[in-house]
């Protein structure tokens, strides 16, 4: 296997269980310090691991652009996380992650339209199944 895809799995196993962990930590306190705590501790971690591989040493030459879309994804991200913590607080952690990864959908539309990316049958069987299974949890 390329080593994306080990990345790609542990982002998987430590992305549920972060979402459970929350949610356990949500039964005694509300979702706003939940995320606000999760986010400083998130921020530290991904500082000094970008400290320890040298990746902040360009970030005074980075391009007009690049800050953009940076910027724009850190918004993003922002408000993805406020309601997705606002929505597990209220119900099932394995029913809002599950429709939550709908977002996949967002991804493949806006990577197909903004990265040029190919959109393939097997692409497309995948997100098939993604919306039927969306649908049968929303219903």
């Amino acid at each position: 296997m390329q080593t994306w895809v080990y990345y790609a799995i542990l982002s998987t196993l430590t992305g549920g269980a972060a979402l459970v962990f929350a949610k356990m930590g949500m039964k005694q306190a509300n979702e706003h310090l939940a995320l606000t705590i999760r986010t400083g501790v998130l921020f530290l971690i991904v500082v000094v691991n970008a400290w320890m591989a040298g990746g902040l040493k360009d970030a005074k030459a980075i391009p007009q652009k690049a800050l953009f879309w940076f910027v724009l994804a850190g918004v993003s991200t922002a408000v993805y996380w406020i309601f997705f913590f606002k929505a597990m607080k209220t119900a099932n952690v394995s029913v809002v992650s599950t429709i939550d990864k709908g977002s996949i959908l967002i991804t493949f539309l806006l990577s197909y339209l903004l990265l040029n990316e190919p959109i393939t049958p097997k692409l497309l069987i995948g997100a098939t199944l993604i919306i039927v299974g969306t649908l049968v949890l929303i219903k």
